[in-house]
């Protein structure tokens, strides 16, 4: 069982490329990009595409944005989420999207034996990563108490109700959440017949299609060996990058204390691995799997080659492992 991402995470992607600050009118040529950007799932996120009715996509994708955040943050009341964590194991009528979500998420706690758990909230909530200053390190006594009621099997699902058996247990899907509303905004998009857009939700990037002249998206990917912060550039054409680190989110109290960790024993997560990017077809998967390979160290590499994606890994000692084929530019 972990502490993972949070629904909400810091942006590990950026976009190295330059886009006009300003939205121009829909007559502009199908090659110009249209670029959007706003504040939700608590980070940055930038949306853009290029089309001739993209401004006007553009703004149904932001609203699409903010309907998924009514839906999955477990921080906002009233979302499905909330409404579930809050019920006191009692029933909860959910969107049908939550509900399915919810199924996926349970797929990856059963591919990693509960290495990821969603049910993970009580014990998550002990730490503070991102205060000012952040800490303090959670007493073990505060997480022993709490870990009885860490067991995805206490999520019930049927059709779309959903119940968690433990009134104490709460959810939440930081791990593939974000990962999901990207998969949901590149379908929307194909569905308004955008097929070349950059999806951007601070962290998870998803190319939809590629650029109108037929080159690659280009993507920066952080890494941090030891106290230096290093870039490498990716090209992505319809495919999703997804990363998983140690370098945000993070305090230092004698050790590196970050927002993925075990708890068994309830340590920093140290498994030689600096990050995790994931390149792959599902934004969902990948976002999962990037959590997942954090935590298994090198051991991960199997479960990349099963998932038949591409990754790179660079570890602590500033060696880069690197799946073959996994683009470069």
């Amino acid at each position: 069982m972990i502490l993972f991402k949070k629904f909400f995470a810091p942006i590990a992607l950026l976009l190295c490329f330059t886009l006009p600050l300003s939205l121009t009118g829909c007559s502009a040529s199908s090659a110009q990009p249209f670029s959007k950007t706003g504040f939700y799932f608590d980070t940055v996120i930038s949306l853009t595409c290029y089309g001739n009715d993209a401004q006007a996509v553009l703004n149904e994708a932001f609203e699409l944005c903010g309907h998924y955040e009514n839906l999955l943050s477990y921080t906002k009341e009233g979302s499905d989420i909330w409404n579930i964590n809050h019920a006191n194991g009692q029933p909860v009528t959910v969107d049908s999207e939550t509900a399915s979500l919810l199924q996926t998420a349970l797929y990856w706690s059963e591919k990693t034996d509960g290495l990821i758990d969603p049910t993970i909230t009580p014990i998550s909530q002990l730490w503070n990563f991102s205060g000012d200053p952040a800490g303090p390190v959670p007493k073990q006594s505060q997480i022993n108490a709490l870990l009885p009621h860490v067991d995805y099997h206490n999520i019930r699902i049927d059709g779309n109700t959903v119940t968690l058996a433990d009134p104490d247990a709460q959810l939440d899907l930081g791990f593939l959440a974000k990962g999901a509303i990207a998969d949901r905004l590149k379908a929307f998009f194909l569905q308004k017949n955008i097929t070349s857009a950059l999806i951007n939700l601070g962290g998870n990037v998803l190319a939809v299609g590629q650029k109108p002249d037929g080159t690659a998206f280009r993507t920066g990917i952080k890494s941090r060996f030891l106290k230096q912060t290093s870039w490498s550039i990716s090209s992505l054409k319809d495919q999703s990058l997804v990363s998983s680190g140690n370098y945000e989110r993070c305090f230092q109290k004698g050790v590196l204390y970050h927002h993925i960790q075990t708890l068994a024993p309830v340590i920093p997560s140290d498994t030689g691995l600096s990050s995790v990017t994931i390149l792959s077809d599902s934004s969902t998967d990948g976002d999962a799997l990037s959590t997942s390979c954090f935590l298994l160290d090198m051991k991960g590499r199997e479960l990349i080659d099963s998932c038949r994606m591409l990754a790179t890994i660079p570890l602590s000692d500033g060696t880069i492992y690197r799946t073959d084929g996994f683009p470069q530019s």
